[in-house]
């Protein structure tokens, strides 16, 4: 090969980091962010599990996951990424958007979250 064909490969490797496939963008931009209200979402084994920030294991969407949840999440097209304000330790937590079931962003009305506390009279 003559060096001058082999100009034009150099520079698209060389260009590769500064397009828009570049690996670390998270997903692409964001489509919805904010308190997590309620999120159901596909599990490896087919069913759904998911949590919710009413105090009452009856609201958790599909019946099988945690409520009295404090969440916070970013939606983009390809991730929703979630943290939990009250456990820094928790880390964070990425489902796969084409997992999502259904979310739900917004405090409801619910200001604060008391995490692992039964709601009173239950």
């Amino acid at each position: 090969m003559k060096a001058s064909s082999l100009k034009p490969l150099l520079c698209s490797v060389v260009m590769l980091p500064f397009v828009g496939c570049h690996p670390t963008d998270g997903g692409g931009e964001t489509v919805a962010e904010g308190v997590i209200w309620t999120v159901e979402y596909k599990l490896e084994n087919g069913k759904t599990g998911g949590f919710t920030r009413i105090n009452d294991s009856r609201a958790v969407p599909g019946g099988n996951g945690s409520w009295n949840v404090d969440a916070y999440g970013k939606l983009t097209r390809d991730y929703l990424i979630i943290t939990h304000p009250q456990r820094k330790d928790a880390g964070v937590e990425v489902i796969p958007a084409n997992r999502l079931v259904s979310i739900r962003f917004g405090d409801g009305g619910i200001k604060t979250v008391a995490e692992n506390k039964p709601a009173p009279g239950h």
